[in-house]
């Protein structure tokens, strides 16, 4: 019987930066055909929940020079900046020590300019659909299914749903609100107009206090908000700014390997005592070039002691604040209308139209508050993204997804395969954040895109083994 030949073909599920990187790349290695197929409602690819904001107050927290889809070009962003003079409306995003901090849309509009050329060619096919259910054929094919109906095989899937929606403290989820009525509250600031019934004198509580609260901060302020705003966190801790003046990495925590937390700070604490001459930033930039490594050599119940106890203060020196949002925030300490406290929310109730709080902090201290509206800002729900994702809860329904044991995303190997237990899925990935229990530190721009890097090679290694052809009936049945 004849044959004829079938390239192979790759679904992303998730087209913001995370999917987006993980095509490119693939379409860049033309060495064997492919199909590469995203699916990801929104216009444009590369944006995503973190680029896709069109509020020019939010800006990108690293400097543009230390951007980009493309390792090997590490300022290719700041190239594309100058190029396209897209940043002539903005001049307050260039800082007088030379450094720049576009609003995070325009990185966007540069990740979607450089994805054109393979979208235009046909290299990548954008579906601008959401991916309702997966499962595995009898043969060994992946059947999708779309938000339309439409019933897509693919020989090979990526997961790369980066960001789910929030999930907010159990006690707010069955308060009884009104739309448009106060008390107000926001359980997910990212939304359009989600801070449209904020009066401009209004109380406002924010549980949470790393960067999306510092988004919400100036969200508020640009829109004229001048009210009282409480920031809480388990331990009051806000990210922090970027150094002064430019700095290189120091310091050594990756070889020997640290199999204890313990002796990990100790390492750490050592190295700031070790160069009092320099700022805390240049130790910090070298754990995070290594933390890979260090990730790596920490057993399973260290992971998850450094999860528990120090997360929030490595979040916000990690994460920092670009000098923009840092400059708002003093501000509004300064004028006594910013509090950036410890301490957890306990009990809420609604009373003539306002939220009456009682916030703890540790076994003693307690102290109640009344408010306008409650923002709650504790970012993506990583942790349920089999609950709130349909097609990743049929996937795990069918055991071949569950989540990693540190429970910051999916169980996958060191090649980014999907796992369960000691199995795993031959084609079946996960790209971005959602694979960080197993590499660590995979929510900083730089590192998403040297992993994107790394998989479109294991990827596309696999898509070229492959079986290259197939009988003609097959074909149409599947395609």
């Amino acid at each position: 019987m004849p044959v004829s030949p079938h390239i192979p073909h790759i679904a992303i599920i998730g087209g913001g930066f995370s999917g987006a990187a993980l095509a490119w790349h693939l379409a860049r290695d033309t060495s064997t055909p492919k199909r590469i197929t995203v699916f990801e409602p929104r216009p444009f690819l590369g944006a995503g929940l973190a680029y896709g904001t069109t509020d020019p107050q939010h800006r990108v927290n690293v400097p543009a020079s230390r951007m980009s889809i493309d390792t090997s070009q590490p300022d290719d962003f700041a190239h594309w900046i100058r190029q396209t003079d897209a940043l002539a409306d903005d001049p307050a995003a260039f800082r007088q020590d030379g450094s720049i901090f576009p609003a995070r849309a325009v990185f966007g509009r540069y990740v979607a300019d450089r994805l054109a050329p393979v979208l235009h060619s046909g290299a990548v096919t954008h579906l601008r659909r959401k991916v309702t259910g997966v499962h595995k054929s009898p043969d060994g094919n992946w059947i999708i299914t779309s938000s339309t109906g439409d019933i897509i095989p693919a020989d090979i899937v990526v997961i790369a749903t980066s960001h789910p929606a929030p999930r907010p403290p159990e006690l707010l989820r069955d308060l009884h609100l009104h739309s448009g009525h106060h008390p107000v509250l926001v359980t997910n600031p990212w939304q359009a107009g989600a801070l449209e019934d904020i009066a401009t004198p209004d109380s406002v509580l924010i549980v949470g206090t790393g960067l999306s609260m510092a988004d919400v901060v100036i969200a508020l302020t640009a829109r004229g908000h001048d009210g009282k705003i409480t920031a809480i966190s388990r331990r009051g801790q806000r990210s922090h700014g970027h150094a002064v003046q430019a700095v290189d990495p120091v310091g050594q925590f990756a070889s020997p390997p640290s199999r204890t937390v313990g002796h990990l700070l100790h390492r750490i604490r050592h190295a700031l005592a070790a160069h009092p001459d320099l700022p805390w930033q240049a130790v910090f930039d070298r754990i995070r070039e290594q933390a890979p490594d260090i990730w790596a050599a920490l057993p399973v119940p260290e992971r998850r002691r450094l999860i528990r106890h120090l997360r929030p203060f490595w979040d916000t020196h990690r994460f920092r604040i670009a000098p923009q949002a840092e400059d708002v925030l003093h501000a509004r300490e300064r004028a006594g209308t910013l509090d950036i406290m410890a301490g957890r929310l306990t009990a809420v109730r609604v009373v003539r139209g306002r939220f009456v709080t009682t916030i703890r902090h540790g076994a003693a201290t307690v102290w109640d508050g009344t408010y306008d509206a409650i923002i709650t800002t504790t970012g993506p729900a990583h942790g349920a993204i089999i609950h709130t994702m349909p097609y990743i809860r049929e996937l795990a329904a069918a055991g071949l997804v569950e989540m990693d044991a540190t429970g910051l995303g999916l169980h996958v190997d060191a090649l980014g395969r999907a796992c369960t237990g000691s199995r795993h899925e031959d084609t079946l990935f996960v790209a971005g954040p959602l694979a960080r229990g197993r590499f660590g530190e995979l929510m900083g721009l730089p590192e998403v895109t040297r992993h994107a890097e790394k998989l479109a090679v294991i990827i596309g290694t696999l898509a070229a083994s492959l079986p290259f052809v197939l009988h003609p009936e097959k074909e149409r049945a599947t395609t």
